[in-house]
């Protein structure tokens, strides 16, 4: 994947998240808040003014859709070279900022009782891109696969201990009054652990590398 590529695609992103950021504002200025604050959807009429917020919206979602659809076919018809690393550009890591779209899931639940968009901050892991970048056609010796069993293990070892908090928590009747919010307290925490050892995998690596 050359960079230019790389940059054209993060071009996209930061276009699509800059009109959604735009929108909103019209929004709450021109259009008293309408899909930005909290409303009742189940009586929802679609008003003219409301067409900003829902093209951008629309087109955050097709601009992740084409992403992911674009780096599975990439990986797919790339040859595999078991040698050396694959050429990742350290641009990639970029993609790191669609984890604040979880934020998203406080306005979703606020407004309509959905929860599912916390999910979101799973791609902060894609932080860890970056690394890979760095990391790009590095040979594959013995010396680098034990450093990948290496930084496995300790980034396992840390999401393990925060999941053990989080379970340990809720075992000890934090938010035990209220399973809603038990739920979506389990649903981010559980979101960010994973895209944290998602980072760490990528990070540890980088660092024994380069101390080797």
């Amino acid at each position: 994947m050359n960079k230019r590529k790389v940059k054209h695609l993060i071009y996209m992103g930061i276009v699509c998240l800059l009109l959604l950021v735009l929108s909103s504002i019209y929004a709450v200025l021109y259009n008293h808040g309408r899909l930005v604050e909290p409303m009742d959807f189940s009586t929802y009429t679609f008003h003219i003014k409301d067409t900003p917020m829902v093209l951008s919206g629309i087109l955050l979602i097709i601009y992740i859709i084409y992403m992911t659809i674009f780096i599975i076919k990439y990986n797919m018809r790339k040859p595999v070279d078991t040698t050396h690393t694959k050429k990742l550009s350290p641009y990639l890591g970029f993609l790191g900022f669609f984890g604040f779209l979880g934020f998203a899931g406080f306005w979703t639940y606020n407004s309509a009782g959905i929860i599912y968009p916390f999910i979101f901050f799973i791609f902060f892991g894609f932080f860890g891109f970056y690394y890979d970048g760095k990391l790009s056609n590095t040979l594959r010796d013995e010396l680098f696969e034990q450093n990948v069993k290496t930084a496995s293990i300790k980034a396992y070892k840390t999401g393990f201990a925060l999941l053990f908090i989080v379970i340990w928590g809720i075992d000890m009747g934090m938010l035990s009054n209220n399973l809603e919010w038990c739920a979506i307290f389990m649903l981010i925490s559980i979101s960010l652990i994973y895209a944290l050892v998602l980072f760490l995998d990528k990070y540890y690596l980088y660092r024994l590398e380069k101390e080797d």
